[in-house]
Order: C-alpha cells, then structure tokens, then sequence
C-alpha cells in the first residue's frame, strides 16, 4: 500500500532547490529555518519592537517568506520610532516598500521610432513641363529635350505621419540632396521654399507641419495640398521656366495637376 508522505517532509522537498538553499541550515539534516514559519510583529508599550514566531508548519510560497524576511531586516536595521510613530497602518508600507516612477509612452513614440517609407519618382505637370532646379533653392517648371531629360529633379517622397484618413501625407526632399520642399509664411502669403535640412535627422516619421503636403489622386493624376495652410497647392505656371509656387486655384489658369513616374531606385 502506498504511504502519504508527512507535511514536514513534503515541504521540505518543496524547498529543497539548490536556489533555495539559504533557507536551511549549512550542516546536519535540512531543517527549515525560522524564517519560514509564521511571523508576528508586534508592538510593546515601550515602543521596541516583539518578533514572535509560530512553531507551526509555514505553509506560504517562497514569494511570500522573501517578503517576510526582507521587511523584517528593514525593520531591524531602522529606528523602530520612524516606522510606527504613525497610527495609520499604511504608513509602514510606505517605510518597507519603495515607489518606483511610472514613465508613461505615447502612440506617438512608438510613430516616431517607425522605419519611414519612401519611394523615388519624378513629377510632371498636366502640359508635360518637367521640374528642374535652376539655381541651389528654386525649381522651375519647363519642357526639355531629350537629351537634357538627366536635369529633371528625382524627388524622394516620404509617407509621413497621418492626420487625415482621406489624404495620404508626403514629404517632398530633392534626392541625394539636403533640401525639401516647405510652406513658410512670407508677408502675408503662404509661400513654397526649399529649405536645407540635417540629413542625421530627416527624413522622419513625425516631421514638422511646414513640410507635410497631402497627396490626392485625381483622374491618374496628383495634387499636393499644404498641410499647413489648406487649399493651397504646388503649383506651376503657364508660362515656361517659372518658378514652382504655391497657389491658391485649382482648375484655372494656375496648373496644380501632376503626373508622377515612380523611378526604380
């Protein structure tokens, strides 16, 4: 017949892992020491404090006899006033135990930290002018010969942070240079630059509002609205070798439809 073993004895096994060896005596038979029974704090009225111990068999986890005897060497290794001069209970919590700030993280982290999706391509407006950079920060719009198709600006657009659902949010940098396209306000009318930026730090998931364009699909073409002051848009002229600009029409006299050929990289 099979024997149930005694309580004594399965504890003991319970506790017999080699991590848990500081629980038992260094010689003779493994006796479980008093800090795994049953512990009392109380308080004499000379104010010192009474440690009682129960010759019970502790039948807590290991978790709880850590906490029991971590508290208990706070509470020796401190002046017995300065934990229980309080007659609110919780106050000894706030001795033994210690805060731990709480830092917290926004979505937005988590956006910034994101890889940026790009891809190259070149833009057209709907008169097939090409965008050319004429001198180191103005584009002009212009037709091109064949032979002087290398000129035409590659732009490197990246899909930046959304904040529009119906609207995708591009960026607009010049490849293998240091300049994007931004919205400034100049007098009192928003106007389109090329502004020169730390290549360390751009492009980025979360870039400023000045260089954000929505990117809308029309009819297999594009228009690109200034996140920064709606219902302005890259636009170009007419006339030949214009400035690109921003401009405030659609569908007049100002052009503000595109075609985009995406480049292989």
């Amino acid at each position: 017949m099979a024997t149930v073993p005694e309580p004594a004895k399965e504890a003991m096994a319970y506790y017999s892992d080699n991590d848990n060896d500081l629980l038992f005596e260094a010689d003779g038979p493994k006796q479980m020491k008093d800090y795994t029974e049953n512990l009392d704090v109380g308080s004499l009225g000379d104010g010192s404090i009474q440690l009682k111990i129960s010759h019970q068999l502790c039948n807590k986890s290991f978790r709880q006899v850590a906490s029991i005897v971590v508290a208990t060497e706070k509470l020796m290794k401190s002046p017995c006033s300065q934990a229980f001069c309080n007659d609110d209970p919780k106050s000894i919590f706030s001795f033994i135990f210690e805060e731990e700030p709480i830092v917290e993280t926004s979505a937005n982290d988590f956006l910034c930290d994101a890889a940026v999706q790009s891809l190259d391509c070149k833009l057209q407006d709907k008169d097939q002018k090409s965008l050319v950079l004429a001198s180191p920060y103005v584009l002009t719009a212009l037709h091109l010969l064949t032979k002087d198709v290398n000129k035409e600006v590659v732009f490197s657009m990246s899909f930046v942070q959304e904040d529009e659902s119906d609207k995708i949010p591009v960026a607009l940098g010049l490849k293998g240079k240091n300049l994007y396209l931004s919205c400034v306000m100049k007098g009192n009318t928003p106007t389109l630059q090329l502004e020169e930026v730390d290549p360390k730090s751009y492009p980025k998931r979360n870039m400023e509002k000045r260089f954000v364009f929505n990117k809308t699909e029309i009819n297999n073409r594009v228009e690109f609205e200034s996140a920064l002051y709606p219902n302005w848009y890259i636009s170009t002229s007419q006339a030949e070798q214009k400035p690109v600009f921003l401009g405030h029409t659609r569908g007049g006299q100002d052009i503000t439809d595109f075609t985009m050929e995406v480049v292989s990289p």
